[in-house]
């Protein structure tokens, strides 16, 4: 399993333009668009001169495929304190995913309040993990990636129906000191983006998967705050709507502290769980 900084490794092409590989270690019912999207705003970090992401937007146009994507940037806007600039995914020919990006700088001047703070966290450490909680309900390769410490999860059995929320710390494995917060806010895209579908599960007791899948058409993430330094982070995730084939999705990282560090809103489309092919 690699680790997010080698992950998401870009080679430069030309002025603007980098290559990367998706890999299986990316993969979910394909490669993940959270990790999609850590490609993206890490070639807008390369691209822009600003140090600080402020958001980002993307559309998913196709599946994107294992093998080599091709990331192309052009700055839209620049001043002195943001820029603005397109990143867009190319594989074989053909558009993956567009996405607009906001850069600035590292601090800046301006009016200070906070109404988001979160009430007192319990402590990650002490929390069981996923494996303690479900142990006869292993997750996917993939998820060896997060140490998962849920809040008030749903207890194996439990056949009621549940909000559609997710909440608990994470922590990535293996750990790694970042030092790009372009680098880093992968981290933010790859926990809210994964774990949208997973918070309406809670909301659909059953036993085996689900007989649907849902990947996110569309993806809004707003960085409040330096997530540099933070090894343990708050997660919630709620897909409080589904109505009509589309699931409304948004999550909300936080430190230890209960500071909002990022946000995020998305809208994903059902379509059937794929029938496993016969060898």
């Amino acid at each position: 399993m690699t680790t997010l900084s080698t992950g998401t490794d870009l080679a430069p092409v030309a002025d603007g333009v980098w290559r990367a590989e998706l890999t299986k270690d990316c993969a979910l019912w394909s490669p993940a668009g959270g990790f999609l999207s850590a490609l993206a705003i890490r070639a807008a970090g390369e691209a822009t001169a600003f140090p600080r992401p402020i958001s980002f937007a993307c559309q998913f146009l196709r599946r994107a495929e294992f093998g080599t994507v091709r990331l192309e940037v052009t700055s839209l806007q620049q001043g002195r304190r943001t820029e603005a600039l397109r990143v867009d995914m190319v594989q074989s020919g053909k558009l993956v995913m567009t996405a607009q990006v906001w850069a600035g700088v590292a601090e800046g001047q301006g009016m200070n309040h906070d109404d988001t703070r979160a009430p007192s966290l319990p402590d990650p450490e002490p929390l069981p993990n996923y494996a303690m909680i479900y142990p006869d309900d292993p997750m996917p390769p993939f998820f060896d990636r997060f140490d998962q410490r849920p809040i008030n999860p749903v207890l194996p059995g439990d056949k009621t129906v549940h909000p559609a929320r997710l909440e608990g710390f994470y922590r990535f494995t293996p750990p790694e000191p970042m030092e790009d917060a372009f680098v880093d806010a992968g981290r933010i895209m790859l926990l809210i983006d994964t774990y949208a579908w997973l918070a309406t599960y809670p909301a659909h007791p059953g036993e085996g998967p689900s007989p649907w899948i849902a990947p996110n058409l569309d993806f809004y993430y707003r960085f409040h705050r330096p997530t540099i330094g933070e090894d343990w982070l708050h997660m919630t995730n709620e897909a409080d709507l589904a109505d009509g084939g589309l699931i409304a999705a948004s999550g909300a990282i936080r430190n230890r502290q209960g500071e909002l560090l990022a946000r995020g809103v998305s809208q994903l489309i059902c379509v059937p769980r794929p029938t496993p092919q016969k060898s």
